[in-house]
């Protein structure tokens, strides 16, 4: 994990740009006064940050995105919102918010450290925005599995669901860039087999899946599970118990 102060040169990224995204993304948790006696800016000139009208200094983006790690905003942040989190109905108020999917966003260019990615599978259909979101932060396509295909027009998967009948994931031909590096998002992780069809479209499209993403995951052992099938660079941002 890098230190605070390497975030920016490892992110390469416009640090400006991404100052201003990351704040946009914080005003829907803290009220600009709360953000300025947190972070030392008058909020007049925060709001016009996070409204586009002002670009901060590279200095001060700089020590911005320094503060907001060293006062744990994002942490603070994930942390009331899983809060409430106790089972599956719980999560769709929470990644609704696109402020949420940015922080999660932001989070997942941190654990790339740097690497160039060309594009994000979002698996299935339900992780289409959190993919798109993802995708937009690190400027990379986005791929979304769906079963909206014609057959000879996809490559496909098949698995067998929490209910043990058989599914399918599917993506268009093409959609993955292939020889690209590409992460996998998901909102849920909750089906080994059904990451591992994921996975096996990812490479079967001639891509290298270099990281994976998942907001919840339902159960444990999944660290475990997601080294087993060759993935190294992952992040869970909570766990939830089987009920």
């Amino acid at each position: 994990m890098s230190e605070p102060g390497e975030v920016v040169q490892l992110l390469r990224r416009d640090v400006k740009v991404l100052t201003m995204k990351l704040l946009s993304a914080l005003k829907d948790f803290y009220t600009f006064k709360e953000l300025e006696e947190i972070l030392g800016i008058p909020y007049q000139t925060l709001w016009r940050y996070t409204n586009y009208l002002t670009t901060p200094e590279e200095g001060t983006a700089k020590k911005l995105i320094q503060t907001i790690r060293e006062r744990k905003l994002i942490e603070n942040t994930f942390e009331k919102n899983f809060a409430i989190a106790k089972d599956l109905s719980d999560i769709w108020a929470i990644v609704k918010n696109i402020g949420f999917l940015d922080l999660v966003a932001f989070e997942t260019l941190e654990l790339l450290d740097g690497e160039d990615v060309d594009g994000v599978l979002a698996f299935p259909e339900e992780s289409g925005v959190l993919g798109a979101v993802i995708a937009h932060w690190i400027r990379g396509d986005v791929c979304v599995t769906t079963k909206a295909v014609s057959l000879g027009e996809a490559l496909i998967e098949y698995y067998k669901d929490n209910s043990m009948e058989l599914d399918m994931l599917a993506v268009s031909r093409g959609c993955i860039p292939r020889k690209g590096k590409v992460v996998l998002a998901t909102l849920v992780l909750n089906n080994k087999e059904l990451l591992e069809a994921a996975l096996t479209i990812v490479r079967k499209s001639g891509a290298q899946p270099i990281a994976l993403v998942a907001v919840f995951a339902v159960g444990k052992n999944w660290e475990k599970v997601i080294e087993s099938l060759g993935l190294r660079r992952y992040k869970i941002f909570n766990h939830l118990s089987l009920s």
